[in-house]
């Protein structure tokens, strides 16, 4: 695809953007892209959010946005690890 239409499915068929500032401040979002990777790595990208238990609901309602979007078609692999920090 070309970055146009990459661009297209992203801001206007997904409005990925919106949906993730509708979650704020509740969920934080840390992007990280590996743009040097190989075909042989797994991931283009990692994405680490952080949000309170508390909020734990607004982050699986933003998942679930996200995977109904027009996008997520696009998402060939998710792993979805969530760690918690106590407090010694």
């Amino acid at each position: 695809m070309t970055q146009d239409e990459r661009r297209a499915i992203f801001e206007e068929k997904s409005k990925h953007t919106a949906v993730g500032l509708k979650y704020l401040p509740a969920v934080a979002r840390r992007l990280r892209r590996y743009r040097d990777l190989t075909e042989a790595e797994p991931f283009d990208f990692l994405t680490l959010f952080d949000f309170n238990k508390a909020d734990e609901k607004a982050f699986d309602d933003m998942l679930a946005d996200m995977r109904a979007s027009e996008e997520w078609k696009f998402i060939d692999r998710e792993v979805d690890i969530r760690l918690v920090r106590i407090k010694y």
